[in-house]
C-alpha cells in the first residue's frame, strides 16, 4: 500500500485574485494568522528556488471573499481610499515581517495575479534578476531621511540662508551627499513619481510605479516646513550604527535644517530590477 506525499506548502491550489507582496528565496513561510489583502491567509508559492508571498482570497463569506479591487468596491460599502488605505496596509505588514526573517523583494502594490500558475510563470520570467536583487540586497535595509526648511523658510515661501549665508537647499544637498558616502547606494524620491496613470481613484498615496511609495517611509506628513529632501538609502547591517551617527553629525552641523531619520526597513527603493546597474559594486 503506497500512500500520498505530503503537499508542501500546505494548502490546496486556490483560484484567485492572489495579491503578490514580495519576493524571497523558496523555504521562507509567513507566520500563520498572518492576515493579507481583505483578511485572507498570507501564503508562499514557490517556482525553482524562489517564492512569492501573496494574499489568498478568504472565499465566501470573507472580507472580499474572491473580489478583485474593482470588484471590491461594488461589493462593500469602502470607498476607494478606504479600500487603497486597507489593502496598503496589510502590504507593508506583510513585507515588513517578512523582512525581520529573511531578505525580502517589495513588490509594487496591486500586483494581482489571476492563479498560482500565473504567479509561477511571473516568477519564472524574472528568475535571474530576482535571484541577483536578493544576493546584492541580502543584509541590507533601507533607512529614509527627510529634511525640512523649518523656520528657516522666509515669508515669501522661498529659502533664506543660515549664519553662515548657506542657501538651506544647499544644505540638504550637502546633507544627501554626507549620507550617500557611507551608504551603498541611495534614491532621492519626488512627488511627482507618486501616481501612475489609470490609478485606482484616490489611491494616488498607495499604488504606484515605485514600490517606495508604499512604504512606511512615504506615508509620513510633512509637518515642519517645506520639504527640501526625502532620500533612501541602502545601508548594510553592520554599518546601520555608522550611518545613524552620520544622521546626527548632519542634524549638529545644520540646525537650520528640520532632519527625520526612519528605518530600517526591507528595500522599497532598491527592489527594482530595472536600477540593478546602479547597486552593482
Amino acid at each position: 500500500m503506497t500512500t500520498s506525499p505530503e503537499v508542501d506548502p500546505p494548502y490546496a491550489p486556490v483560484g484567485g485574485p492572489l495579491h503578490a507582496h514580495g519576493v524571497v528565496r523558496k523555504g521562507f513561510r509567513p507566520r500563520p494568522g498572518l492576515v493579507g489583502v481583505g483578511g485572507g491567509a498570507v501564503v508562499a508559492v514557490a517556482e525553482g528556488s524562489l517564492a512569492a508571498l501573496v494574499s489568498v482570497p478568504c472565499g465566501p463569506g470573507g472580507a472580499w471573499g474572491s473580489y478583485g479591487p474593482h470588484e471590491a468596491l461594488d461589493a462593500t460599502d469602502m470607498s476607494a481610499s478606504e479600500w487603497a488605505a486597507q489593502a496598503a496596509d496589510a502590504h507593508r505588514r506583510i513585507v515588513d515581517e517578512a523582512a525581520t526573517a529573511v531578505c525580502v523583494l517589495p513588490l509594487h502594490m496591486g500586483t494581482v495575479h489571476g492563479d498560482e500558475e500565473q504567479v509561477r510563470r511571473a516568477l519564472a520570467a524574472r528568475a535571474e534578476l530576482y535571484e541577483r536583487l536578493l544576493t546584492r540586497l541580502d543584509g541590507r535595509s533601507e533607512w529614509g531621511v527627510k529634511a525640512y526648511a523649518g523656520d528657516a523658510e522666509g515669508d515669501d515661501g522661498r529659502a533664506v540662508t543660515d549664519g553662515a549665508g548657506e542657501p538651506v537647499d544647499k544644505l540638504a544637498r550637502t546633507a544627501h551627499h554626507a549620507l550617500a558616502d557611507v551608504s551603498e547606494c541611495s534614491r532621492v524620491h519626488h512627488p511627482r513619481d507618486a501616481c501612475p496613470p489609470g490609478a485606482l481613484p484616490g489611491a494616488a498615496a498607495c499604488c504606484a510605479t515605485s514600490a517606495y511609495w508604499t512604504s512606511p517611509i512615504s506615508g509620513a506628513p510633512y509637518p515642519h516646513g517645506r520639504n527640501l529632501l526625502d532620500s533612501a538609502y541602502l545601508v548594510h547591517r553592520e554599518a546601520a550604527g555608522a550611518f545613524a551617527e552620520t544622521v546626527g553629525g548632519v542634524v549638529a552641523r545644520c540646525p537650520e535644517l528640520h532632519i527625520e531619520l526612519t528605518g530600517p526597513w526591507a528595500p522599497y527603493s532598491f527592489a527594482d530590477p530595472g536600477g540593478l546597474s546602479a547597486l552593482s559594486g
